[in-house]
């Protein structure tokens, strides 16, 4: 993937026992293979028969979710498989408070029961992404990991972040791919073709677009020479002003979800350098929301408003894994 995030680390927990029996397996836009006139040919799982696991990368309590690095029987490579469960579904509790789910008493004490449910499988669907065949870089990103503040002058982006991310081979062929309509247009909620101020409106993996309560889009802009927000200047106005009005129209419009209840946002460092903008629901704690990631869309038109250099001249503070490359570079 085209991706190599710098934060939001998450302690391991102790030694985890996986069990994986079934899940619906969702391929990452990233999880393919060069065939041999050099096109993507998609990986598809059906079940994780042939999945060894190799080590656990990270187990989030926070986020009930658990990243796992591993192998594919008969395969080359290795492989990241992220599983997620799944906020509950409202349209749905009828059937998890039902005599298909079972209860077992845990204890009980005076008017207080404690019990664990067994919900029937479809009830209990996990969100799962797959990364193969994964690179180091994809590792590194989703190994639990200690981070640093680094408090970035424009002359260290300049001097060091900037000929850094230009000397990775972070390939963008999978968003060229969706710019192009090559791939996941089924997934598109809008699209603005201008090539100046376009861009293209789609779910990210992170949400299955079932439930509003976890609403998560992304905007991948239409122009391919800007990176990230380092990038920006008073020209970008009217590309990010766009964004901002046409995207959150477009989700109230599908989603009924109104402006004041999103969050818009980008992120510095971000996960891939093509630059790109989140849309989440208000209620919705998405990783990488903290201060040192995330930049507020609207903030970040305003301060293009008072100064058209701003991005040039300020120094960003943002946290970055002790184990990622640009870490090295930065604080030798």
């Amino acid at each position: 993937m085209a991706e190599a995030d710098t934060g939001n680390a998450i302690s391991p927990n102790k030694k985890m026992k996986l069990e994986v029996k079934s899940a619906e397996c969702t391929v990452d836009s990233t999880t393919s293979e060069k065939n041999g006139n050099g096109t993507n040919t998609d990986v598809l799982f059906s079940t994780f028969r042939d999945f060894e696991i190799i080590r656990v990368l990270n187990n989030s309590e926070d986020h009930k979710s658990v990243a796992v690095e591993g192998r594919l029987a008969g395969k080359e490579g290795r492989a990241v498989v992220m599983l997620q469960k799944e906020p509950f579904n409202s349209d749905k509790l009828q059937q998890i408070f039902s005599e298909q789910t079972k209860l077992k008493l845990l204890f009980q004490n005076d008017v207080y029961y404690n019990k664990l449910a067994t919900l029937p499988p479809e009830l209990n669907e996990i969100k799962t992404t797959v990364i193969f065949p994964a690179e180091e870089k994809h590792i590194k990103r989703y190994e639990a990991h200690p981070s640093t503040f680094i408090n970035e002058t424009s002359q260290m982006y300049n001097d060091i972040t900037k000929p850094f991310v230009e000397s990775q081979s972070f390939s963008k062929q999978w968003i060229y791919n969706i710019l192009e309509h090559k791939k996941e247009v089924e997934r598109i909620v809008f699209e603005d073709s201008d090539p100046e101020t376009g861009f293209i409106l789609l779910p990210d993996l992170k949400w299955t677009g079932e439930q509003l309560e976890n609403l998560y889009l992304q905007a991948l802009v239409k122009r391919r020479d800007i990176s990230c927000i380092r990038e920006l200047t008073g020209e970008h106005l009217p590309l990010l002003q766009n964004i901002q009005e046409k995207g959150t129209t477009a989700i109230t419009e599908k989603y009924g979800l109104p402006a004041n209840k999103m969050r818009i946002y980008l992120h510095y460092q971000p996960s891939f350098y093509h630059l790109h903008v989140h849309f989440t629901a208000l209620s919705f704690e998405a990783p990488g929301t903290y201060a040192g990631k995330a930049h507020l869309l609207s903030d970040i038109i305003s301060n293009l408003e008072i100064d058209g250099d701003y991005y040039k001249k300020a120094t960003i503070s943002y946290t970055v894994k002790d184990n990622h490359p640009l870490r090295a570079v930065l604080q030798p």
